[in-house]
């Protein structure tokens, strides 16, 4: 099983840079996304270059999205902290997965304890893993999700049937902008947001193949419930 904890990268030089990055990309985003937007109320749906349009104007969103993850990443360390169930976040996750992706089959098995965390930063990082796990997953094949108190310690697995993260990139698939797919807008930064997550916790991720399967499994300290 692989740590994340083993390959940390230069937090406070990437942080920097990602908001640096997400500021100078968001002023031209936006213009991007406004002026397609206009030339898309001009232009009638019935010529050619109306599609080509909507791609640009698609993509521009994508980009706003992307921004906002990257963004959620440079922020870790300020979250706003209180008992949180860990539960709660998993199940508003997996239901935000169902809004996105309602064809995805999800088997879930709760029985985590709580975190000292900000609610809806447990919630995006337990989607982040949600979003990794459909995007490595056949059509079809279900994500397992499951919670559970070991030793004072919240553990939380998320399988996928997926083809794993390629031996190369285990030391840093968790860095910003690193990644092992293609063709998929916002990859790259999704397990750093969760790698930035459990650091501040003091918790682990960790990465395991096994019998064709994929585990990612995020390791933190449990408090008493409020």
């Amino acid at each position: 099983m692989a740590d994340s904890t083993n390959a940390a990268p230069d937090t406070e030089a990437v942080v920097r840079f990602a908001r640096r990055v997400s500021h100078v990309i968001n002023y031209f985003s936006t213009v991007v996304r406004t002026y397609s937007e206009l030339l898309l109320s001009d232009v009638n749906s019935s010529d050619p270059m109306y599609a080509d349009i909507e791609e640009i104007h698609r993509a521009s969103d994508a980009t706003v999205v992307y921004l906002q993850r990257v963004t959620l990443f440079s922020r870790a360390e300020n979250m706003r902290r209180a008992v949180t169930s860990a539960d709660n976040g998993i199940a508003d996750a997996v239901a935000q997965l169902a809004t996105e992706h309602g064809a995805r089959p999800v088997e879930l098995s709760l029985g985590g304890g709580h975190i000292f965390a900000e609610a809806g930063w447990w919630r995006d990082t337990v989607m982040e893993l949600l979003r990794n796990a459909h995007e490595a997953a056949p059509a079809g094949h279900a994500i397992v999700v499951r919670s559970r108190v070991e030793d004072n310690t919240v553990v939380v697995d998320v399988e996928d049937d997926g083809p794993g993260i390629p031996a190369e990139l285990l030391g840093t698939v968790t860095q910003p902008f690193v990644t092992g797919k293609h063709g998929v807008r916002g990859a790259g930064i999704g397990l750093a947001i969760v790698d930035a997550f459990v650091r501040v916790l003091e918790g682990r991720l960790l990465f395991e193949r096994e019998a064709g399967r994929t585990r990612v499994r995020v390791e933190l300290p449990t408090v008493s419930g409020g």
